[in-house]
């Protein structure tokens, strides 16, 4: 049943009380989504709730793979609603993005032992999907930014968050050419505290410029356990 149907339905006078207990139930029965994308000027937030099986999440975040950030909420609604996936409470929205305080998300991500420091962020969705691609230039020569790619799902039998996180912070100078940075492959266990699988505090393992497919990384983090599958996937 895809939106128009369901909106019609709800709203129809001919629902018998049966029929539209059914609807009830199958609509207390979403799940809440939220898919949030940094980039160096804005951040554009996605909000739904909706039923989709693991398989139908990966074709969704693949419809909005080569799209533009900005058009990211327009090609998730038209996957819903080509696809006659249920959905209801889309919300769309775009801020202006704060260079300091998306530093300050990426250390935490990068560097907390546990989990609690950022969950608030993320609100009270079920399936969580987060992803910056963020660069400025702190001075005329210097550049400062972030990549991350985040997923929080709620496991209902643990009753629990878990998260995967890769991302990295950069530094870059243009006068001599050096590049510095910290990457890190992350998830959360049972008691959800955050442990480290790969580490790079030297060298960043993603250039500060150039084509990264952020989203890419998004599609395979519960896959990636290794610094070199990251320059296989993400850099283009």
């Amino acid at each position: 049943m895809n939106q128009k149907n369901l909106n019609k339905n709800i709203t129809g006078t001919q629902v018998d009380d049966s029929a539209e207990s059914t609807m009830q139930q199958d609509k207390d029965k979403f799940s809440s989504y939220k898919f949030e994308i940094m980039d160096d000027d804005n951040i554009y937030s996605i909000s739904f709730r909706g039923k989709l099986a693991d398989e139908e999440t990966k074709k969704m975040l693949e419809s909005i793979q080569n799209c533009l950030y900005e058009k990211t909420a327009d090609c998730i609604q038209t996957y819903l609603e080509q696809n006659n996936i249920a959905y209801s409470g889309f919300v769309s929205s775009k801020m202006p993005l704060n260079h300091n305080k998306t530093m300050e998300l990426a250390e935490l991500l990068l560097h907390s032992d546990g989990c609690s420091g950022f969950d608030s962020y993320f609100g009270n969705a079920d399936t969580c999907y987060l992803i910056a691609d963020h660069q400025q230039w702190t001075t005329e020569n210097c550049c400062h930014g972030c990549y991350f790619a985040v997923k929080r799902t709620f496991s209902e039998s643990e009753n629990l968050y878990r998260h995967n996180i890769i991302g990295q912070t950069f530094n870059y100078n243009e006068i001599n050419g050096d590049e510095n940075g910290y990457f890190a492959i992350r998830e959360s266990k049972d008691n959800e505290a955050l442990y480290n699988i790969a580490v790079s505090a030297s060298r960043p393992v993603l250039p500060a410029f150039g084509c990264i497919d952020i989203l890419g990384i998004l599609l395979n983090i519960d896959n990636i356990q290794a610094l070199e599958q990251i320059e296989k996937i993400a850099i283009k």
